[in-house]
């Protein structure tokens, strides 16, 4: 009987305490908001439709056109040339992060001499054009600040052209021509390129951009060809639109970032 007794009240204290515990977890669980659990929120993938204006500059080599030049004028011309034009492209979320676009640039520098000893104005003029295709990765390590590792490709042309004239009235038509003091030649060679490049780009507005932008240019010549006919050979391989680039631009558009 004695231990009954004890049994009995063994169970009674067990299952008070039982019932004590439960109460405090139900009281916390009141207390318990889904409100409270911390979640990460999902990053939109990088989103851009624009259009701009980029200048380019490309260190590339002009030694041996310099030599050219210096006996046709006097003077040289300096690098890097500046290219100038525009680029557009479009991140649609098809491929996060990926954006593809267009891209052409170029620019003409002319140099003039005169030479007393003959009364004539000799000129030259230096041309790169290039035009192509861009795709590009972004990564957005915070709001309106990407940087954008990709590559552009496409074609393009390397010109160069001597010409010399007399101070004389010419009349028309001006060919065939009438003096060899008036004469022109050319030589041209088309290109293909590549550029791989690091853009780092900020989005100070919802619809406008600021870039900075650094790569190198690799340019495959084609074959030279003189007056836009025949064949020209020997010309130095350094004259090529190959080098260093930096590039700065402003578009205007829709960004996410």
């Amino acid at each position: 009987m004695k231990y009954s007794v004890l049994l009995i009240g063994f169970v009674l204290s067990t299952m008070a305490m039982t019932n004590i515990a439960l109460y405090a977890q139900d009281d916390k669980l009141n207390q318990f908001s889904f409100e409270d659990v911390p979640t990460e929120e999902a990053k939109p993938p990088y989103f851009a439709v624009s259009a701009g204006f980029i200048s380019t500059w490309l260190f590339t080599n002009v030694t041996d056109l310099n030599t050219l030049t210096n006996s046709v004028t006097g003077k040289t011309y300096n690098s890097p040339v500046a290219l100038f034009g525009v680029e557009a492209f479009a991140a649609i979320g098809i491929i996060p992060n990926v954006r593809v676009g267009f891209m052409s640039i170029g620019n003409t520098y002319t140099l003039q001499g005169a030479f007393a000893s003959t009364s004539l104005t000799q000129q030259t003029e230096y041309s790169i054009n290039m035009n192509g295709f861009s795709i590009d990765y972004a990564w957005t390590p915070f709001k309106g600040f990407s940087i954008i590792p990709g590559v552009r490709g496409g074609w393009g042309a390397v010109n160069y052209e001597v010409s010399q004239s007399s101070s004389t009235t010419q009349t028309y038509p001006i060919f065939p021509i009438a003096s060899a003091a008036n004469s022109m030649r050319r030589m041209r060679s088309n290109m293909l390129f590549a550029l791989p490049n690091m853009n780092v780009e900020y989005a100070f507005t919802l619809v406008s951009m600021v870039r900075l932008n650094v790569g190198y240019n690799l340019s495959f010549m084609q074959e030279w060809r003189a007056d836009n006919a025949s064949t020209l050979s020997g010309v130095p391989t350094s004259i090529n639109a190959s080098g260093l680039t930096a590039q700065v631009g402003l578009f205007i558009g829709l960004f996410n970032n």
